[in-house]
């Protein structure tokens, strides 16, 4: 399996791994199929005292308890892991040798659909986490930075995994920008660690 390993190949260094092959293009189809079918809905984010629609769709699936808490105002639940996505949490687990107990969803139905620049420092996921993040469907523009630094894109290709390793979140920030170029829907699961609940 192809790989980029970040921490040797790129500066400034950077501590992810972006696997461009992970699923075939067969596997790929395939879970995009089945994670359209999933539980989505559109939150409302509270964000300089105004509440507004999240720019994307979103769901959560996971152990049970693991609830999970972002922008002190977006709640997400954990639905039962279907087969599909328990067998691909396993596989990326056997790869990074990362465990994760939940999965967040993230539909951009358009160009416009987004995520600004943050990191995923919810304490629920425990202390320096590992995020592993798979694209579906439409290739879209990834950007990464240190805190201070300038970003470097990615095009995250359908079927492709990126591994954020444990301290990437309190170095870097990340964010999907939105583009005017007419692309179709993307679909990002992000496979993240959970202090709580239980199985």
């Amino acid at each position: 399996m192809q790989q980029l390993n970040l921490f040797a190949e790129l500066a400034p260094v950077l501590p992810v791994t972006y696997y461009p092959d992970f699923l075939s293009f067969e596997q790929a189809n395939e879970l995009y199929q089945h994670c359209l079918q999933l539980q989505w809905q559109q939150n409302q984010i509270r964000i300089a005292g105004k509440t507004m629609p999240v720019p994307r769709l979103e769901c959560l699936y996971g152990d049970k308890n693991c609830d999970y808490l972002y922008s002190n105002s977006v709640f997400l639940k954990p639905l039962i892991w279907t087969d599909n996505l328990a067998n691909l949490r396993d596989r990326i687990t056997a790869l990074t040798g990362y465990k994760f107990r939940i999965v967040i969803g993230n539909q951009y139905r358009s160009g416009q659909d987004s995520i600004g620049w943050h990191a995923d420092t919810d304490s629920s996921m425990g202390y320096q986490p590992a995020i592993a993040s798979l694209s579906l469907g439409s290739c879209r523009k990834f950007q990464i930075k240190p805190r201070n630094g300038k970003p470097t894109d990615f095009w995250l290709e359908h079927g492709s995994l990126l591994v954020m390793h444990p301290g990437c979140q309190s170095t870097h920030l990340h964010q999907l920008p939105k583009t005017n170029k007419v692309v179709s829907t993307r679909i990002n699961l992000t496979f993240r660690p959970h202090t709580g609940g239980g199985r």
